[in-house]
């Protein structure tokens, strides 16, 4: 995300989002899968209303801040705040690796 702020390309732009789409798509997999991994099978309808309310709230959130941010500061400024914010989540994930007790 940091690289699409950083051009004024339009097909470094869509090449960019293209790369964050595949690599988005293949964490929401992963997320998934792990929390399935955690739980037993009479849980898994829990984890999966959870986990598509976390999703699809975080969509509807991270668009309209998105959108609310490029209409005041720009696209260039919007990616770069998403690359800092995608940052701060790595947080808890790295802390999550320290807790393979699954």
């Amino acid at each position: 995300m940091l690289l699409t702020a950083a051009t004024g390309a339009p097909v470094a732009v869509v090449a960019g989002s293209a790369l964050f789409g595949a690599g988005f798509g293949i964490a929401q997999n992963a997320t998934l899968t792990l929390m399935y991994a955690r739980v037993s099978a009479s849980s898994y309808g829990t984890v999966s209303a959870l986990w598509n309310l976390a999703y699809d709230g975080g969509m509807g959130v991270g668009a309209a801040g998105f959108g609310v941010l490029a209409g005041v500061t720009g696209y260039p400024w919007a990616f770069a705040a998403t690359a800092a914010l995608m940052l701060i989540a790595l947080v808890p994930a790295l802390r999550d690796l320290r807790h393979t007790d699954y």
